[in-house]
């Protein structure tokens, strides 16, 4: 069984990175062949799109690790989907297709619309929907394994452990790593303070602290 892991995010060690290596790592340890693509850039050229087209007939899993912007998937994910979309007829053998959808917000149901969108994209395309995560509160996850989060993402590793066994067996995200997913990473209020002084540290760093409450486009 091959994977490919599409990584949505213009950030190359964002949360999305961050979940989809996660679980390819996991795949890998169930004896799955996998290869990681970064979807920024890549259709810029004709060695990316036919790079990007081989790599998704070739797999017999498609995993999309992408954020939520603005309500939907960013632009790379949404243009690589789309290209993938319009590429032909694909192969009749079986194949799947998964997705890994992280937001921003305290609530993993901000992902739903990009998750839905996912789903759409494997009907259109003849592939198999095996389900996908929604994670909430990305912010925490940043760089590095999850592991070095310690006991604030168990949840998290526990449902990307039934998600990889499920999906190495050829069978679809189990509900229960779905909610185990879409649990909080901490208290919703602890996050929003958390945030909050990261909003404020870049900020300072970029020395517009004390002009936060600027408005120099009002009309006096």
């Amino acid at each position: 069984m091959k994977a490919v892991l599409l990584v949505g995010s213009p950030k190359r060690a964002g949360a999305s990175a961050v979940l989809g290596e996660a679980l390819l790592e996991r795949l890998q340890a169930r004896g799955v062949e996998t290869e990681t693509l970064r979807l920024t850039g890549l259709l810029d050229a004709q060695e990316g799109r036919a790079r990007l087209h081989g790599a998704f007939l070739g797999a017999d899993l498609c995993v999309l690790a992408a954020p939520v912007y603005a309500d939907s998937l960013p632009a790379p994910a949404v243009r690589a989907l789309e290209f993938l979309d319009d590429d032909g007829p694909a192969p009749e053998r079986p194949r799947a297709f998964a997705a890994l959808v992280n937001c921003g917000f305290p609530e993993a149901s901000h992902t739903q619309t990009c998750l839905d969108a996912c789903r759409v994209f494997a009907r259109r395309t003849g592939l198999r929907w095996a389900g996908g995560l929604g994670v909430g509160q990305g912010g925490v996850l940043g760089e590095g394994p999850l592991e070095a989060r310690g006991a604030i993402t168990a949840s998290l590793r526990k449902a990307l452990d039934l998600s990889a066994h499920a999906l190495a067996a050829g069978e679809d995200i189990p509900e229960g790593a779905v909610r185990l997913a879409a649990k909080p990473l901490m208290p919703r209020l602890l996050y929003l303070a958390v945030a909050e002084l990261g909003w404020l540290a870049q900020a300072w760093s970029r020395r517009t602290f004390f002009r936060l409450g600027a408005k120099p486009l009002q009309r006096p």
